[in-house]
């Protein structure tokens, strides 16, 4: 299974750019609040999902679509009050996100494990080998038992 969390900061950009196309539709040229709370909660989300450096990454582009597409024109930063705003509120989302998820982590590891509790026995010798290497019976390995028809169909003259 693959880890969620190593796909955080691609997960942030692109709900940073549907929560801004959305903001849009909804008229955030106008009203640049639609897209300020839009962005937050995209920052929100990322930081209990991911890691904090995926989500200060993410905040980082939502100020930047924020401050250069809502509040400029044509992707141009702009440094105002406005934008300051912005960046303080992507910032607190960030830490607010990072905090519930330090507080979603623990509970996690609070609960019972399935397994807790359980041991692993050996039964055979300590200079054995628990069980012995696969031989043909596992998924990569090719290696086959002397005389089996898979390998005399198989071997290439």
């Amino acid at each position: 299974m693959r880890n969620p969390e190593c796909f955080g900061f691609p997960f942030g950009c692109a709900s940073v750019v549907v929560a801004a196309s959305v903001a849009g539709l909804l008229g955030s040229a106008r009203h640049h609040v639609f897209s300020l709370l839009a962005l937050g909660f995209v920052v929100l989300a990322t930081g209990v999902a991911t890691r904090l450096t995926a989500t200060a990454g993410t905040a980082v582009i939502a100020w930047g679509v924020h401050s250069g597409f809502t509040v400029g024109t044509l992707g141009a930063l702009q440094f105002t009050t406005e934008t300051g705003v912005a960046a303080l509120v992507f910032t607190a989302a960030t830490a607010v996100g990072a905090l519930a998820r330090r507080f979603v982590h623990d509970a996690r590891s609070e609960s019972p494990h399935p397994l807790e509790g359980a041991t692993r026995t050996r039964l055979s010798g300590p200079d054995t080998p628990a069980h012995p290497p696969p031989v043909g019976e596992c998924d990569g390995d090719h290696r086959s038992r002397e005389g089996s028809s898979w390998s005399a169909r198989t071997q290439v003259a």
